[in-house]
């Protein structure tokens, strides 16, 4: 078989092997002392709203960023002593890491602000 395909399928794997109990747990709802009960749907603040949005944008970013280093990895494996090939995993690995110092830098920073107009 060739590198590539050998690294398409130890990719594949590796996104099972991280993805599956993911998966797995997203299934699972407790019961246990839980009872349904009527009540107003929560009125939230544009702080709030704010801070939900920056959050599934971060976790977007993460899940980017990580992707990003997996197909660098990908790109070192079936280099095969490519000089070019090399350089070009190796920015997408910078890129990478680029992308996820930024967003933790965003994070903090617009977090900061929030808690300085809003609050808690």
């Amino acid at each position: 078989m060739s590198k590539k395909i050998i690294g398409l399928i130890s990719l594949v794997a590796v996104m099972g092997l991280v993805l599956v109990p993911a998966f797995a747990l997203a299934t699972v709802r407790p019961t246990v002392g839980l009872t349904p009960v009527a009540t107003e749907p929560p009125l939230l603040e544009v702080g709030q709203i704010m801070t939900n949005i920056i959050r599934y944008m971060y976790g977007f970013i993460i899940v980017l960023v990580v992707l990003m280093a997996m197909v660098s990895a990908y790109m070192f494996v079936t280099a095969g002593g490519n000089p070019e090939q090399v350089t070009k995993a190796r920015n997408w690995l910078m890129y990478a890491l680029i992308g996820l110092a930024v967003a933790v830098l965003a994070r903090g920073i617009v977090t900061l602000v929030l808690t300085m107009i809003y609050g808690t």
